[in-house]
């Protein structure tokens, strides 16, 4: 006899550690991005480098982050990688949008923004592809 309180437990306990890796993992790309940053305007305070780089870097800063999140989530978590990845890039992309929205005086949606959420929620992907074959 299965008893059915035992297995709704488990199915609890279990979603519970999953979600707790995910904003982990959301939480670990934030400061990575927030870190990265800070030594990149640094670069530009105190170097000669150009203020020219700013998109790219920025873009590869939060592409990197985002596959960071997605690697540490699904390594911890141990299965569906590509899933639980495109999940933390996309959350992370979505909180990062609404943060801008918030701190601009006249935002508008454009299709660039589009092409930064299937970039960065793709690189989660791949993140959590690798992590959950990492070994």
């Amino acid at each position: 006899e299965i008893n059915l309180a035992i297995l709704i437990s488990n199915f609890e306990n279990k979603s519970q550690k999953i979600w707790n890796y995910i904003l982990k993992g959301l939480g670990y790309s934030y400061i990575l991005t927030l870190a990265t940053l800070l030594i990149y305007n640094l670069a530009l305070t105190f170097t000669s480098l150009s203020g020219n780089s700013i998109a790219m870097a920025s873009s590869a800063i939060t592409t990197a982050s985002s596959a960071f999140g997605g690697f540490y989530a699904s390594k911890n978590i141990k299965e569906k990688g590509l899933i639980y990845g495109l999940l933390v890039g996309l959350m992370y992309i979505v909180c990062l949008t609404l943060i801008v929205f918030l701190a601009k005086d006249s935002f508008v949606f454009e299709m660039d923004i589009l092409y930064k959420v299937l970039l960065v929620s793709l690189a989660g992907g791949i993140g959590g592809v690798l992590g959950v074959n990492f070994k």
